[in-house]
């Protein structure tokens, strides 16, 4: 978290990731709340917490640190899209009636009482239903996919624990294969039908725009998770302590953010564009594990290093200088001085 957290931020999303070791998974995870709201995303807060623990009672911690340390939630953090682990009707209220931010969730699960009211709700004949074509991968292919959405009557949800009560929208929505067939997950089972909890105006088009805005936390997978764990490796912390997980996360995160940022204003710069594609034409070869050597230039630029790395840049540095010195006449005891006092 640091000062680019402050601004106006339209939607944000929230995902959750257990952290591993080489010898097996480890009793932490580590939740992440990513800005989804520019062409390029950056990564707002991060909350590491025991696996044992249900991934709402860490968000309400982390949106309590938030609200404390960056300023009122409702100014900058307009819209939080969530997955169904995050389900509860304590933590819907806490976001919309004591923080003021609206949100777009799942429905849990098909044993939930809420899911009986919307099976009835769509077998009623005289639903109407809006249609769409989307684009979406499937097995590494991209291919369209149909998708009609309808908007069900709002639903008073009530907590268990405090009975606080907060009413929502429901928006239903059913996808298939271009060809009319229904999709499947790799067990076979039906998961055309997919249900959205919201806060927000459903819309004109049959909860469209809900679902649109559902579909942009597929960022924090995307954007997020599958980039820092492929790149970075933050899923395999470099320590057993607390501390060690937790520094090297923060200094991941700020190199993210500000390669993001740099992204973003290569947009408008012919100089950061160019640089850019210098960057990825490194490859995969950049990686952060283990011990790394951080180095910064005089000039401001501030690189990671391994140690191999950084002693054969050293070597090329000192091999450079004894040739500079040696071709304008100094003898060589003189270019070794000279070395010396570099």
């Amino acid at each position: 978290m640091g000062p680019d957290v402050v601004g106006v931020k339209q939607e944000s999303a929230s995902g959750r990731r257990a952290l591993r070791r080489d010898d097996g998974p480890t009793d932490r995870v580590i939740d992440i709340l990513q800005c989804l709201t520019h062409d390029t995303p950056r990564l707002t807060a991060a909350e590491i917490s025991a696996a044992t623990r249900v991934p709402r009672s860490t968000t309400y911690r982390l949106l309590a640190r938030l609200e404390e340390t960056v300023g009122p939630l409702k100014e900058w953090l307009k819209i939080l899209l969530m997955d169904r682990g995050y389900w509860g009707t304590d933590l819907f209220c806490e976001l919309k009636q004591d923080y003021g931010i609206d949100f777009v969730s799942r429905v849990r699960d098909e044993k939930m009482e809420i899911n009986q009211v919307i099976q009835r709700e769509i077998a009623e004949p005289k639903r109407v239903w809006s249609h769409q074509w989307e684009e979406r991968e499937f097995s590494g292919r991209k291919e369209k996919q149909q998708v009609l959405t309808t908007v069900l009557p709002s639903e008073l949800l009530v907590s268990d624990q405090t009975q606080r009560t907060l009413e929502v929208n429901l928006v239903v929505a059913e996808q298939r294969h271009e060809d009319g067939r229904p999709i499947l997950d790799k067990k076979g089972k039906d998961i055309s039908w997919t249900t959205y909890v919201t806060t927000l105006a459903p819309g004109k088009q049959q909860g469209q725009k809900i679902r649109g805005f559902y579909r942009r936390r597929w960022g924090i997978e995307n954007q997020g998770f599958r980039y820092l764990s492929q790149t970075w490796n933050i899923d395999r912390p470099a320590g057993h302590s607390y501390g060690a997980v937790l520094a090297r996360l923060v200094f991941v995160f700020m190199i993210y953010n500000s390669g993001q940022l740099f992204k973003q204003a290569s947009y408008r710069r012919l100089d950061y564009a160019a640089q850019l594609r210098r960057m990825r034409s490194y490859g995969s070869g950049v990686r952060l594990a283990g011990a790394t050597n951080i180095a910064i230039t005089e000039s401001g630029f501030c690189a990671a290093f391994t140690t191999r790395e950084l002693l054969r840049l050293a070597q090329e540095r000192i091999r450079r200088a004894l040739q500079r010195d040696l071709k304008s006449g100094c003898s060589l005891e003189d270019a070794l001085k000279n070395l010396d006092s570099s």
